[in-house]
C-alpha cells in the first residue's frame, strides 16, 4: 500500500514536470505542498526535476538519483523527515512544513529517508 501511494504521488508530481512543453513551473512545489508530501529536488530552491516522494512514515532507501541528486527537500507533511548519508555517518532533520537546501555533507549523498518520528541529538537539516 505504501509503495502505492507513494508511486501515485510521484506520478501526479512529475506528471506536472514532464509535460510537453518542459518549462520551468512552481506546479510541482504546489502539488508537494497541496498532497502534504516530502518531496526531493533535484537542484536548490525547488529546481530541476523531483527525484523522490514520499507520504507514509517508514524508512526508505534512496533510490540512485535520488541519492545522486537530491539537492532540496520540502517536507509539505505532518512529521519529521531525517535523512542520513550514504557514505558517511551523518544525519540531519527536519520539522514539518521546512523547506531546505541540503548543506554541502548530504547534498547529492542521500543514502536513507525517515518519514516519522523527532531524533533527539540529530541536528536540523
Amino acid at each position: 500500500m505504501r509503495a502505492r501511494i507513494a508511486f501515485g504521488a510521484l506520478a501526479a508530481v512529475i506528471g506536472v514536470v514532464a509535460g510537453p512543453a518542459a518549462t520551468a513551473s512552481a506546479a510541482p512545489v504546489d502539488d508537494c505542498k497541496g498532497l502534504r508530501l516530502v518531496c526531493i529536488f533535484e537542484n536548490p530552491n525547488h529546481g530541476g526535476a523531483v527525484v523522490w516522494t514520499g507520504v507514509e512514515n517508514g524508512t526508505y532507501g534512496a533510490p540512485y538519483r535520488t541519492r545522486t541528486r537530491g539537492s532540496n527537500v520540502l517536507n509539505s507533511s505532518s512529521s519529521w523527515v531525517r535523512l542520513k548519508q550514504a557514505k558517511g555517518t551523518r544525519a540531519c532533520q527536519m520539522s514539518p512544513g521546512r523547506d531546505v537546501d541540503l548543506p554541502g555533507w548530504i547534498n547529492d549523498n542521500i543514502g536513507q529517508i525517515v518519514i516519522g518520528g523527532h531524533a533527539s541529538g540529530v541536528p536540523n537539516c
